[in-house]
């Protein structure tokens, strides 16, 4: 009798994607004109990008956005090769770590208009959650290892957040634009 090794499938961890989440709104939440800018789909689209780090150059150019690095340990990854896009249109998903997030009273959301779609960012107590992930855990020494390589840093959440504020320049873009370069990038154009 043979035992199987139990297989977590990490794209589905719940912690990882509602702290995920929270790094998102955190960084990305306010345009540098301090406006909300994530509504649904925007935060469903950069969810994607930060989960398929391989395609976040792709999207930078076909928005004519500056490319930026994102090391190899990110994007030569099974799971960031594959075009796994249930995030993009599962729902149901996003809106469980949604309702996670202002259960825990770490959500607020603005609207700008009656007719406006609603726009996540994180409250007070959102932001210091956020915050506890890269201020408590191990430093970058910034020390140079004498290679042209960037460094990265010795805590995860560190390293995500540099993928998400790579993504800043696509705050503008609106929900048509990047999904039509979504697209492209789909079909390999």
């Amino acid at each position: 009798m043979t035992q199987e090794l139990p297989y977590l499938i990490i794209d589905d961890d719940f912690s990882l994607n509602y702290t995920l989440v929270a790094l998102i709104l955190y960084k990305l939440g306010r345009s540098p004109k301090n406006k909300a800018v994530l509504d649904f789909e925007k935060l469903q689209v950069f969810l994607y990008l930060l989960k398929n780090p391989s395609k976040i150059n792709m999207m930078l150019s076909l928005a004519g956005k500056k490319k930026v690095y994102v090391d190899k340990k990110y994007t030569f990854t099974i799971e960031s090769l594959s075009s796994n896009v249930d995030i993009l249109f599962k729902r149901e998903k996003l809106e469980l770590l949604i309702k996670e997030l202002a259960a825990r009273g770490m959500l607020a959301c603005e609207m700008e208009s009656s007719q406006g779609p609603l726009k996540y960012l994180l409250n007070e107590k959102g932001c210091d959650f956020a915050e506890s992930l890269f201020n408590n855990y191990g430093k970058n020494t910034g020390e140079s290892t004498g290679s042209n390589v960037a460094p990265t840093s010795e805590n995860y959440f560190e390293d995500i957040l540099e993928l998400i504020s790579s993504l800043s320049t696509l705050q503008s873009q609106s929900n048509s634009k990047m999904n039509k370069h979504l697209n492209a990038i789909f079909k390999g154009d």
